[in-house]
């Protein structure tokens, strides 16, 4: 009887867990759909695509490798399929789309090869924490943007926001909401914390019940971008670098967020399994009709809930289902209340900066460089590429190349020639 009372509990903190991540990540379905319609494809047909995507990939997580963990696209890597590979490289969006399903089918055949593990074995243990340190002070520093509690400013880049704005004050109030929450242990502290930012927003005038539209999405739609991608020209050079791109940036970027999530659930012996995953969610992206996934670092909000294994991702899997019929509930979650969940996954990040291991100056050096210019560029792999081409290059001319291993001489290669190339196309000025 205890062990069942133990299990039923396990469930429901699972549960919880899965509800948590998907509210805490639900505002992507309409921030990737707002910026893949600047790329040309209809709202409502992103919309749709990135949920279906969303919802058979984490399914997916859940059912083989049994992590809490879910897949969505990338909130930079949207952005650098509408803007720079159809905006500024002049691809069509069928044509974006068939390089995310190229560069799916090829992360997919490295993940499912020994190369993964030479990979991960081959990057300095340190370096690849400080990706997650880096990350983690992105999504703090979107949070803190979002919130308004800073905002840009000519002379200084970014100055203190006016925090007597009601959505400021908001986001401050649900913010300390969940701090003091989750700091009590409460089961299940973003859920509420969400939910009463929620119902503040009401008592404070910033949501209004005349807000919710129960207007449906247009299903007909959906068919735009299903099976819409274009290999017409596959052999351009254009083509080529945007496959290249894209396959850096989800490769890089999965691999750092995958091992800082299920390092913190001590569970890096399911890194191969999602690793793979992830890859297959890129082809399911191309096919479906959005932008490249990956691993959310939302998840991090279901893992401060509890969140152990495949019932929390199946959960969030389920709900993002049902959100093509609940988007107009899901709607009234303002952004006061999202921003202070951003910042408050950022700082769970963050604090895994502490558990780094001594190490010799060089890769305190690296270090630096990736967790400051990973917020700082906006990019996540600009971040990782800069750190590990110092990396190698210090090592190489202090006499300590012996300690650097054969593949990162040759990623650091990949990725100076792949800043050489963006800089020849325009794309990094």
């Amino acid at each position: 009887m205890k062990n069942l009372k133990l299990n039923a509990n396990t469930i429901k903190t699972e549960v919880l867990a899965g509800v948590t991540t998907f509210v805490a990540s639900v505002y992507i379905i309409m921030t990737n759909a707002l910026i893949l319609s600047d790329a040309g494809i209809s709202q409502d047909s992103a919309m749709i695509a990135t949920i279906l995507t969303c919802a058979f990939s984490t399914i997916l997580m859940g059912v083989i490798s049994d992590a809490p963990l879910i897949i969505v696209p990338g909130m930079g890597i949207n952005s650098l399929f509408t803007y720079t590979i159809v905006k500024s490289m002049n691809l069509t969006w069928q044509e974006a789309l068939g390089a995310v399903f190229i560069s799916g089918v090829i992360f997919t055949l490295i993940a499912s090869s020994k190369i993964t593990k030479i990979l991960m074995n081959s990057i300095p243990s340190n370096l690849k924490h400080s990706i997650t340190v880096g990350v983690g002070f992105m999504i703090f520093f979107i949070g803190l943007q979002k919130s308004g509690i800073v905002v840009s400013n000519e002379a200084t880049l970014i100055s203190m926001g006016d925090i007597s704005n009601k959505e400021t004050i908001l986001s401050i109030i649900t913010l300390f909401i969940i701090m003091i929450l989750s700091l009590k242990k409460v089961n299940a502290s973003l859920l509420i914390s969400i939910i009463i930012g929620t119902i503040l927003s009401f008592i404070m005038k910033i949501s209004s019940l005349s807000d919710i539209s129960m207007s449906f999405i247009d299903f007909s739609d959906f068919k735009e971008a299903f099976l819409a991608m274009s290999f017409e020209n596959i052999f351009t050079f254009p083509f080529i670098m945007s496959v290249f791109s894209i396959t850096i940036v989800i490769i890089f970027e999965n691999m750092g967020l995958l091992y800082g999530q299920l390092d913190a659930l001590n569970s890096t012996d399911k890194f191969d399994k999602s690793f793979k995953i992830t890859g297959i969610s890129n082809i399911l992206a191309g096919v479906i009709g959005t932008s490249p996934t990956i691993v959310a670092a939302e998840n991090f909000s279901g893992i401060s809930s509890g969140a152990k294994g495949k019932v929390t991702s199946l959960t969030a899997g389920i709900l993002f289902l049902l959100s093509i019929f609940l988007i107009p509930i899901l709607k009234l979650i303002p952004n006061g209340v999202i921003s202070a969940v951003l910042i408050y996954i950022g700082i769970l990040m963050i604090e895994t900066f502490f558990e780094l291991k001594n190490t010799d100056k060089i890769e305190t050096i690296s270090m630096i460089f990736i967790i400051t210019l990973i917020p700082f560029t906006y990019n996540i792999v600009n971040g990782i590429s800069i750190g590990f081409i110092v990396y190698t290059i210090l090592k190489l001319f202090t006499n300590s190349y012996r300690e650097v291993s054969p593949a990162m001489y040759v990623l650091t290669t990949l990725f100076i020639i792949n800043f050489i190339l963006n800089v020849s196309m325009g794309i990094i000025h």
